[in-house]
């Protein structure tokens, strides 16, 4: 059975909680929550009770708005919740997100950052529980935690930690420091091929045997008879994520700068639907997989060739959730297993 990831979200968190039991009766591998409108935590903690096996992971985290501390501790709670099947993904996210959004500082070196946030998450979720100290002075983070020990044992030894990443040195270090690498939605397959997967090899070759480490990447999946309405929905989701100055790479691996321009202008303008315009098919055409179940299953299975997971979401931005759902549900349909 081959592996497959979904991506939860949903209008509440009843329905979240369905669409994780359909999954997990779908056979997929892992179901993973998002951090934007909601918590990655709070949603998973409501999906643990109500699923069995099927794993749980954080798309992402992010790392920087938490103090290590923190994140180890909600995460040691969540393992326990899901009898140890929680996976910790982290992200740095956008410097805009950090800033503006959560008023905490991001700083100009980022992948210095998440080196120290994860070496400290590691020691805390290991060590928490004996009491042993943990002293770090470094760049970023100053911890020391002489006096605190957890009360609890941890519900298993090792947690494993994945860590996202759209520039090549900061997958260079998902290789180096996590147990996985989490691509984003605009990790096209060619941006995967010509820049994701080089970057991680060229690590995982000093580190260790490639499988010991799980490459997974976010895919925007809509499935439908109707491509062309298909395509709309997905037109959204790329003109969101266009407006993101961090996610450049891609579209500049791609040549698409022009039109990126243009939705930026029309996103300064607050013309949601200009934007969506501005989305050519050939970009809809590089960053989703769009077509029938038969179509769509064929498609994902390029990206196997270079990631272990692909872990799917039905469009979401710009759309109803009744819409997302049909979407959703589709999705499920076409690759179970």
């Amino acid at each position: 059975m081959k592996k497959v990831g979904f991506i939860l979200d949903a209008g509440s968190i009843e329905e979240l909680k369905d669409l994780a039991v359909a999954a997990e009766k779908a056979n997929f591998h892992s179901v993973w929550a998002t951090e934007l409108y909601r918590t990655p935590f709070q949603q998973l903690s409501a999906v643990a009770p109500v699923t069995s096996k099927i794993k749980l992971g954080t798309a992402v985290a992010l790392a920087f708005v938490r103090s290590p501390l923190t994140t180890s501790i909600t995460s040691l709670d969540l393992d326990e919740i899901s009898s140890g099947r929680l996976i910790l993904g982290l992200g740095t996210g956008a410097k805009r997100t950090n800033e503006n959004f959560h008023g905490v500082f991001y700083g100009d070196r980022p992948v210095t950052r998440i080196r120290e946030c994860v070496g400290l998450i590691r020691e805390i979720l290991s060590g928490a529980h004996t009491g042993s100290e943990i002293v770090f002075e470094g760049e970023f983070y100053r911890i020391n935690t002489k006096g605190y020990k957890r009360a609890f044992e941890p519900t298993r030894k090792e947690m494993p930690i994945f860590v996202a990443g759209i520039g090549s040195k900061m997958i260079g270090a998902a290789a180096e420091i996590a147990d996985g690498y989490m691509g984003h939605v605009v990790c096209s397959l060619e941006y995967i091929k010509k820049v994701v997967s080089p970057s991680l090899e060229e690590k995982l070759e000093k580190r260790r045997k490639n499988g010991d480490f799980m490459k997974c990447s976010i895919i925007t999946c809509a499935v439908s008879h109707d491509r062309e309405r298909a395509k709309e929905a997905a037109r959204a989701t790329v003109a969101f994520y266009a407006t993101v100055k961090t996610y450049d790479p891609p579209f500049r691996l791609h040549g698409f700068m022009e039109e990126v321009r243009g939705i930026r202008d029309a996103f300064r303008r607050k013309d949601v639907r200009a934007m969506i315009k501005g989305v050519s098919d050939e970009m809809v055409d590089a960053f989703t997989v769009v077509g029938d179940a038969e179509h769509c299953r064929k498609k994902v299975e390029e990206y196997r060739k270079y990631i272990d997971l692909p872990v799917l979401s039905a469009p979401h931005y710009f759309l109803d959730f009744k819409e997302v759902r049909e979407y959703q549900e589709r999705l499920i349909e076409a690759f179970a297993s």
